[in-house]
C-alpha cells in the first residue's frame, strides 16, 4: 500500500518524526511543499500517525516503543521530502529501522536511533546531534557550530566535518573523524575504540589521557599554544592524528 500527504512548509516550524523499525529518509529536494511518502503493508500504513498541530508535524508509529511486533518480519519505508529553502528543528529517530538524512538545513538537528545504521550527508545546523546504540554512523559534509555524536558499539565515520565545537563518545567503536580548519575545540571520550583524527592544521593543542593506549602523529605537531584545542580521553583505545594529505599507516 502507498500513501501520500502533502504539508505547506510555511506552516511547519518543527518536524517530529519516532518510528519503530520503520525505514526513514528525509532529504532536501526541488519541491515546493513537503511531501510525505509512505510505502508498507496496509496495516501497518494506516496506522501510522500524522499530525500537524501549531507548526509541528508529528509522524508516528503506534507501536514506538516495546512492542511484540518489532520481532516479526515486516517492512514499511517513510521517505519526507523537504523544500530547499526551509529551515526549521528536526527530531528524528527509529528504534531498529535505518535513517537517511540528505540536505536538511535547520537551527537544530536531532538524528537518533537504536539499532538502525544511520547515514547522513548535507547537514546544516546550528547545533547537530547523532545518535545510536549498536549501529554505526557514517556521516560526510557537515556544518554546523556545534556538533555532538554518541555511539555504544557503532563505528563512528565522518568526512569533512566543518564544526566549530565537536564531542564524539563511544564506548567500544572505533572513530574516524576528517576535521576542517574551522575547529576550535574538539572532545572525544572512549573507552576501547581506536581514534583516527585527520585535521588540516599542522599543529594542535592536544591533550591524550589513556591507560594503555598510544599516540602517534603524522604531519601535526602538539602545541599547547597553537591550532585547535583537542581533548582526547580512552582507557586502552589508542589515537592517531595526522594532517590531511599526510600517511597515517
Amino acid at each position: 500500500m502507498n500513501r501520500a500527504e502533502t504539508f505547506d512548509a510555511l506552516n511547519v516550524t518543527t518536524i517530529s518524526i519516532h518510528l519503530a523499525w520503520a525505514t526513514l529518509e528525509i532529504l532536501s529536494d526541488e519541491v515546493s511543499a513537503m511531501q510525505l511518502l509512505v510505502s508498507g503493508d496496509d496495516m501497518d500504513v494506516e496506522d501510522l500517525k500524522v499530525s500537524l498541530s501549531e507548526g509541528t508535524l508529528s509522524i508516528e508509529q503506534p507501536s514506538y516503543g516495546l512492542s511484540p511486533h518489532l520481532t516479526v518480519v515486516r517492512w514499511m519505508q517513510v521517505v519526507l521530502r523537504v523544500p530547499r529553502t526551509w529551515k526549521g528543528k528536526v527530531d528524528a529517530s527509529t528504534i531498529a529501522g535505518p535513517l537517511k538524512a540528505r540536505g536538511l538545513s535547520g537551527t537544530d538537528l536531532t538524528l537518533d536511533t537504536v539499532s538502525g545504521d544511520l547515514r547522513v550527508t548535507s547537514l546544516t545546523a546550528i547545533e547537530l546531534t547523532l545518535r545510536t546504540v549498536t549501529a554505526g554512523i557514517a556521516a560526510n559534509s557537515l556544518c554546523a557550530g556545534q556538533i555532538n555524536a554518541r555511539t555504544v558499539s557503532g563505528k563512528l565515520a565522518f568526512e569533512r566535518a566543518d564544526g566549530q565545537k565537536i564531542r564524539l563518545s563511544t564506548v567500544s567503536g572505533e572513530i574516524a573523524a576528517e576535521l576542517s580548519s574551522r575547529l576550535e575545540k574538539l572532545d572525544v571520550n572512549t573507552v576501547a575504540g581506536e581514534v583516527l583524527l585527520t585535521l588540516p592544521h599542522a599543529s594542535a593543542n592536544l591533550t591524550y589521557r589513556a591507560a594503555t593506549g598510544k599516540l602517534r602523529t603524522s604531519g601535526v605537531s602538539i602545541s599547547p599554544e597553537q591550532g585547535p584545542e583537542i581533548s582526547v580521553t580512552s582507557v586502552s583505545g589508542g589515537l592517531m592524528v595526522a594532517r590531511s594529505g599526510e600517511e597515517n599507516e
